[in-house]
C-alpha cells in the first residue's frame, strides 16, 4: 500500500471513528444542499455540526444528521488520484472549477478507480458520498 493510500485511509478512518460514522449536512428549504461538485457529484457532508449550521443559516434551511456506512473507499482531495484526474482535465491541483461537467467527470473517474467518495481535510469542503444508498438520515 502506498503512503498516500495510508494517509487518506487514516484521515477517513479517523473521521469515521471520531464521529462514530455520523456526519452533518446543512440543507436548503427543500432538503437539497448546493455545491460546486469540487470533489465530485453526490451528497456532501461535514464532520462539524457548526459548519452545517452556518450553511443552513445562510440558505434558510436546516441541519440534518446522517450515518455513513462503514468500509467505504474514499479518495483524498489532495491525493494523487484526484490530482492526476485534474491534470488530465487541464486543471492545477488547487483548482476547483465551478462547472457541472467537472463534478460529473471527477465522479466518473473516481468511481472507475473503485472509490465511493472523496474526503477533504477541510470541514468546509467536507466529504462527498457518490451513492446516496451509502448514507442514512438519522434523528
Amino acid at each position: 500500500m502506498r503512503l498516500s493510500q495510508l494517509l487518506e485511509n487514516q484521515l477517513w478512518d479517523n473521521l469515521m471513528t471520531k464521529n462514530k460514522g455520523v456526519f452533518y449536512r446543512g440543507t436548503a428549504g427543500e432538503g437539497k444542499g448546493t455545491g460546486l461538485g469540487a470533489l465530485g457529484n453526490g451528497v456532501y457532508l461535514t464532520w462539524t455540526e457548526g459548519m452545517a449550521k452556518a450553511f443552513a443559516q445562510h440558505v434558510g434551511g436546516v441541519v440534518k444528521k446522517f450515518k455513513v456506512k462503514p468500509g467505504l473507499k474514499m479518495a483524498d482531495a489532495q491525493g494523487p488520484e484526484i490530482i492526476a484526474i485534474k491534470k488530465n482535465m487541464g486543471f492545477e491541483s488547487w483548482e476547483f472549477p465551478n462547472d457541472p461537467m467537472f463534478g460529473a467527470m471527477m465522479t466518473m473517474e473516481l468511481k472507475d478507480k473503485g472509490f465511493d467518495g472523496a474526503v477533504s481535510d477541510k470541514p468546509a469542503d467536507g466529504i462527498v458520498i457518490f451513492d446516496p444508498s451509502n448514507i442514512e438520515e438519522i434523528e
